[in-house]
């Protein structure tokens, strides 16, 4: 196959060791700084001086300015020592243009053959890589290679998308889980876990977080919930557990980046007549949230208002430290995975040991997540937690139940 040669339609040439969807400036940042002309034609100098050099074998089909389809070729190596070779792990490349070097991000989905032995079809190969490509971006990551279950989870999320668009506000609800002291067990607040109740079944939003976030219906779903939460936290939870008791809510990255967060959360506090630090607003760690982006400003903004701000599932992902230095964070929740292990895992019990330490040391409050024995109950107790969560305390439940003491 020569580089340009076209594929037929529903055939897998013998030399098409894979496809590789690949976008150049994704998030348009150059087409920001120098203008989209420019923004093209950087791409097109990486795809002839960086990448057709490295596969010259292969087939380059420009899909658009910023988007080719490769077909790769056994010739040309293995598609990893092709990803590896052209950096695009080490994320944005030095470009020439008119003798000033500036930089280019990309992205890549890839599909190789071999690794999809049920794909037969050339044009079900590129829907993976395009599957690919479509993680790669959600996920913002430089590359992502195709599996088995990548097309049929993109399918999945867009038929959840659908099924979201036409779900009433109802359908959403509140499962919520008590948070204790540990040493006494005495329930001191409760974080709000969102459910959908869809064909007969519950889901957790692990079925349908990304396919609300994808669509933006995570915005209207959310405010649906944090209006809820709110409200039993002034009509429910204060008259059974006094009013120091709190509420968590858990908000993304996508929500805090919604222009009215701040003052919506702020009307529903007023309006319910709580104090504001008993609503304590989550964002996970793993959430890319830069400093000086509209989230961050969010989260300050909420700190302002006097809201309780926790980094959940601290010990999860990387950012947690560059949280606590950077944003307004009272709240530490240790990821379950660490915590389990600080019965037999030396290292887990150091490195939470650690986190408490760090903690008491700020004044902050920590909190010990996926409590389920006593024995672990225990160890969270002789660590020094203030707080803790899980299934030995109890699991999460519709308002109905969850409020009874």
């Amino acid at each position: 196959m020569h580089m340009g040669e076209p594929i037929r339609r529903g055939q897998i040439s013998a030399s098409e060791a894979a496809v590789i969807a690949f976008c150049a400036d994704p998030y348009h940042r150059a087409a920001t700084a120098y203008g989209h002309p420019t923004s093209a034609a950087m791409a097109e100098r990486f795809i002839d001086r960086v990448l057709k050099p490295l596969s010259p074998h292969s087939s380059f089909d420009r899909r658009s300015d910023l988007e080719w389809l490769i077909a790769l070729s056994p010739m040309d190596g293995d598609p990893e020592a092709f990803v590896t070779a052209s950096r695009v792990r080490s994320g944005a490349h030095a470009v020439d243009v008119d003798g000033q070097t500036t930089f280019l991000d990309v992205c890549m989905g890839v599909a190789v053959r071999d690794q999809l032995p049920a794909i037969g079809d050339h044009s079900d190969l590129v829907r993976c890589a395009d599957a690919a490509m479509c993680f790669a971006l959600i996920r913002q990551h430089h590359v992502v290679f195709a599996d088995a279950e990548t097309l049929p989870l993109v399918r999945e999320q867009v038929e959840i998308g659908n099924r979201l668009a036409a779900a009433r506000p109802e359908d959403f609800r509140l499962h919520y889980q008590p948070i204790v002291r540990p040493d006494d067990r005495s329930p001191v607040g409760f974080e709000s876990l969102l459910r959908w109740y869809v064909d007969s079944a519950v889901l957790t939003p692990q079925s349908f977080l990304q396919a609300a976030q994808a669509t933006s219906l995570i915005v209207p779903i959310g405010e649906h919930a944090i209006g809820t939460a709110i409200r039993n936290l002034a009509g429910e939870i204060t008259p059974v557990f006094g009013d120091d008791a709190f509420i968590s809510i858990n908000l993304s990255a996508q929500q805090l980046w919604a222009d009215d967060i701040v003052t919506y959360i702020g009307e529903l506090i007023a309006a319910n007549g709580v104090a504001s630090q008993r609503v304590w607003i989550e964002v996970r760690e793993d959430e890319v949230i830069r400093l000086g982006s509209a989230a961050a400003r969010a989260i300050e903004g909420l700190d302002e208002l006097g809201c309780t701000i926790c980094v959940d599932d601290l010990g999860a992902g990387y950012s947690a430290l560059r949280y606590v230095r950077d944003l307004p964070v009272d709240v530490l929740k240790v990821d379950r995975g660490l915590i389990s292990g600080v019965i037999d895992d030396a290292s887990d019990r150091a490195v939470v040991q650690a986190i408490c330490d760090m903690a008491r040391t700020t004044g902050m409050t920590t909190l010990a997540e996926g409590v389920e024995t006593e024995e672990v109950r225990a160890a969270v107790v002789d660590l020094g937690f203030d707080l803790a969560q899980g299934y030995l305390f109890g699991k999460p439940e519709p308002a109905s139940g969850a409020f009874e003491r």
